[in-house]
């Protein structure tokens, strides 16, 4: 019987150790996005390319429904990898949606004093940048990248 219980308290706590960190952003109304750190500049393409990352970020706190200015709680995406399918040097394609992107990298959330509260590891292939043709559903909301969407699938998965 000793053995089972100790088994299932070593159970449980190593699947709680494992769980996302889900609730870190549970009461919060603001977040402050700050610039993409690049940490690999080798592999990363394009002159522009952080500021486009920094932007779906923003597009996905807001799409969150979070108030995006000045904050205790920050958000930043470290960028390791981005580059068009293919292996092609160019982003000839930027901003039209119509070129496939990989991007690796992480989401990491922090509180006032630096402490990261989340890391998130994001592995995207697909668009990065809504194209003209996305433009707005009949809803009104505006069309998202593949790369927001996961942006904003992991900042909801942290309420």
């Amino acid at each position: 019987m000793r053995i089972f219980q100790l088994l299932f308290v070593v159970t449980a706590a190593s699947t709680a150790a494992f769980c996302s960190p889900g609730g870190i952003l549970e009461k919060v109304t603001k977040i402050q996005v700050d610039p993409t750190v690049i940490s690999h500049p080798e592999n990363v393409e394009g002159t522009i390319t952080g500021d486009l990352v920094r932007y779906n970020l923003r597009a996905a706190v807001k799409d969150a429904h979070f108030e995006e200015g000045d904050s205790p709680i920050r958000a930043h995406f470290v960028l390791d990898k981005f580059f068009s399918d293919g292996g092609v040097k160019k982003l000839t394609s930027l901003g039209t949606g119509h070129s496939t992107k990989t991007v690796d990298g992480k989401l990491v959330i922090q509180d006032s004093s630096g402490k990261e509260l989340a890391s998130v590891p994001i592995h995207v292939h697909g668009s990065v940048a809504f194209g003209q043709a996305q433009g707005e559903d009949a809803q009104g909301h505006h069309a998202t990248s593949d790369f927001e969407q996961r942006l904003l699938k992991e900042i909801e998965m942290l309420k």
